[in-house]
């Protein structure tokens, strides 16, 4: 994996100093993602386009030098992933130009695959990927980035307001004098300036998948592709949008009978077992992340499976990260599977101060509002293993691809209660003629996860279970969103009641159309309960996995630290087998990613294979210290996010909340919670990537955590 930045411009000559200010601040910005490679780096300056790459190294460690160029010096290449079909795309790409390949790396593979098919090659590419591929005189560029947005890639365009990119589109069509690109933030050589909008729906928890927090920055969406041709004294730009769907439907072609649906679940493994043999493509000694869920395992299994297969000497090592409090550690768990595969496990504890430690570091990286400690877990486990190991297999995007939140729970419960209000001469559901509470369905998921409402944020659970969620938002947006009641509480927290919903209420047109994407749903599908699972599924894979699960817990936390993740669930192969499955083979009643947990209940023993989901979460932080460090009482004026009173409001209410003893109650002050360390995050991303101040490390802290939190 990679970390590169571009800069293309109109003007062929600038003044001598005002060129040369821009180089040297080019170059600043372009050596703030260092961290993404440390194999090799490399700076070119062109008439009209300026790059920058650092190489983190795993095919033709020796070769494949970027940027790269065409044979004819016409085009040149920057790239960031890892293709793992790449060999086989080479013999079409071959046929088709009578080119011969010079390295074995894959960055030679879908540079001269773009000169044979254009942008088709994209569609041909399995693997983690974001690439720009530009003329070399500087009159064309062409960007793509993976369907489901593993690999980050940003643009900033002067001039081009980012409002544009809030309601989903087949296309996006503007222009610009400049284009700016960079696999972070940071990177991007424009001073960046809070875009009030954006960072609003951020920080509330409503992503977007193109616009950010910032002006004139946007980000490909996943599976997005971006062309700019140049003409005359500007670049005319398109950005399209992926239309891939994570499932067609909420209903099975057909039922199946045993013998069908043992059959599916060989097959599932089948795919999964070929993904994560893709993914051990590599020069260089990959491990493996293990938790106490059944998404690592079952990668950590398929991998222990094809060294046995191959017959390989080699032990393989896993590694955990645990907490001092036990309502999140897994370490015993993830152990006892490590030790009963026959991994070289290697775990570390982290304590409250390590995490608050990190916390700062890991939301630097990630340039995400993001109000979770998980990420700052994560880079702590990212830390660990690339002292051993340049690259992991990650279990990424299982919950997302086969439904493994309390959120699609939720979602399917919704189903479930409003089947209860189906008229006998009528196929519409009616939520109002038996209103919520009165029917024994109603009670069930409250009833199921009643414990969870002890511990909110341990459980990972972001709603009470009522059904108000489903409520609120279908009266107020026209579509099912589970997560609602979080939203509105950190919003009026924010802006105040009254200004709060209206805020809300005016997101309707957006969200319905991120829900939509594509797909020309009416209003009654929208609004159907037997939809509900199916449509949050299809939005929360195009918003919330590339917006904030990657960003937080994926990319970002293991290019900190120059580790490599690989995403086996996340497979062209696998999304294409999950594609027309019914909602029955995500949730099963209360069980959440159904399909894995039977398709590897023979292969793993039973208490592996059906341990209870356990959010990978981490401990709240000691607000005090942050707040004063990173001055986060200013942040709500100086963003625009809120007024001088909004702090006060949190923090009042939150006081509030711990005197009652209700669940209710319980689960609002761990959404206030949640928005107090959002706000500390934005606090820390306006230090570091506004004000481009970063983030200072302590090395001698970190060897001491390392050194004291080693276990087994």
């Amino acid at each position: 994996m990679c970390g590169f930045s571009g800069l293309v411009f109109i003007d062929e000559k600038l003044p001598s100093i005002q060129e040369q200010e821009l180089r040297q601040n080019f170059l600043r910005a372009a050596q703030r993602i260092a961290h993404r490679g440390n194999d090799d780096s490399r700076t070119t300056f062109l008439s009209h386009i300026w790059l920058s790459h650092y190489r983190l190294a795993f095919q033709d460690v020796e070769a494949s030098l970027q940027p790269m160029y065409s044979p004819d010096g016409r085009y040149v290449i920057l790239f960031n992933g890892e293709i793992y079909n790449h060999f086989e795309l080479r013999k079409g790409i071959s046929e088709k130009t009578n080119y011969e390949f010079r390295t074995r790396g894959d960055t030679e593979t879908i540079l001269h695959g773009f000169l044979a098919y254009g942008e088709d090659i994209v569609a041909l590419l399995e693997g983690e990927f974001a690439f720009v591929v530009l003329a070399t005189d500087g009159s064309s560029c062409f960007a793509a980035r993976d369907p489901s947005g593993v690999k980050p890639l940003f643009f900033a365009m002067p001039g081009v307001s980012t409002e544009r990119f809030s309601n989903w589109r087949n296309s996006y069509d503007f222009s610009t004098k400049q284009l700016q690109f960079a696999s972070e933030i940071k990177a991007l050589p424009l001073q960046k300036k809070w875009e009030r909008e954006g960072a609003l729906r951020q920080f509330v928890g409503l992503f977007e998948p193109i616009r950010t927090p910032f002006q004139e920055v946007i980000q490909i969406p996943p599976g997005g592709k971006f062309v700019a041709q140049k003409s005359n004294d500007v670049f005319h730009c398109s950005l399209r949008p992926s239309l891939e769907q994570t499932r067609h439907s909420a209903r099975a072609p057909s039922p199946l009978t045993s013998a069908e649906q043992s059959e599916l679940e060989a097959q599932f493994r089948e795919t999964l077992k070929k993904s994560v043999k893709e993914r051990l493509l590599s020069d260089v000694e990959l491990g493996v992340y293990l938790s106490g869920g059944i998404d690592s395992k079952a990668v950590a299994f398929e991998l222990h499976s094809y060294l046995t297969e191959t017959k390989s000497t080699f032990r393989p090592k896993s590694f955990t990260v645990g907490f001092q409090n036990a309502a999140f550690d897994e370490t015993e768990e993830a152990m006892r599977f490590a030790k009963a595969t026959g991994f070289e496990p290697h775990g570390l504890t982290i304590s409250d101060q390590a995490l608050a430690y990190s916390y700062p570091v890991a939301v630097y990286h990630s340039e995400n509002l993001q109000p979770y400690t998980n990420g700052a877990a994560k880079w702590w486990l990212s830390l660990l293993s690339r002292r051993s190991v340049s690259g992991v297999l990650t279990g990424d995007g299982a919950d997302e691809l086969l439904c493994g939140y309390p959120s699609f729970r939720y979602a399917a419960w919704w189903k479930f209660a409003m089947r209860a209000r189906t008229h006998s001469k009528s196929s519409r559901r009616n939520r109002d003629s038996v209103p919520l509470g009165t029917h024994w369905r109603d009670s069930v998921y409250l009833k199921r996860f009643q414990s969870d409402a002890s511990n909110p944020w341990a459980a990972g659970q972001s709603a009470e279970g009522s059904g108000l969620d489903f409520a609120m938002s279908l009266s107020l947006w026209g579509v099912p969103h589970p997560l609602f009641g979080q939203i509105k509480s950190i919003t009026c927290a924010l802006l105040g009641e009254t200004e709060g919903l209206a805020w809300l209420k005016e997101q309707g047109e957006s969200i319905r159309s991120w829900y939509c994407a594509g797909q020309n749903y009416a209003s009654t599908e929208l609004e159907d309960s037997e939809n509900a699972l199916l449509l949050w599924q299809n939005y929360f894979f195009r918003t919330h996995l590339p917006v904030q699960v990657l960003n937080w817990v994926g990319d970002r936390m293991e290019m900190a630290n120059s580790l490599e993740g690989r995403t086996p669930f996340l497979s062209k192969s696998l999304r294409d087998f999950v594609r027309p499955l019914g909602d029955s083979a995500m949730v099963a009643g209360f069980l959440d990613k159904a399909i894995l947990r039977r398709a590897y209940e023979p292969l793993l023993k039973k208490e592996f294979a059906y341990t209870p989901k356990k959010q990978f979460g981490a401990p709240f932080l000691n607000h005090a210290d942050l707040i004063r460090r990173f001055e986060v009482a200013d942040i709500f004026e100086k963003t625009g996010l809120g007024d001088s009173k909004s702090m006060q409001r949190i923090l009042t209410a939150i006081s509030h909340l711990k005197t009652q003893n209700s669940g209710e109650a319980r689960f609002e002050q761990t959404h206030l919670e949640s928005a107090l360390q959002t706000a500390i995050s934005t606090a820390i991303v306006d230090q570091s990537i506004v004000q481009e101040q970063g983030i200072q490390r302590n090395k001698d802290f970190e060897e001491l955590t390392l050194k004291n939190g080693l276990f087994p």
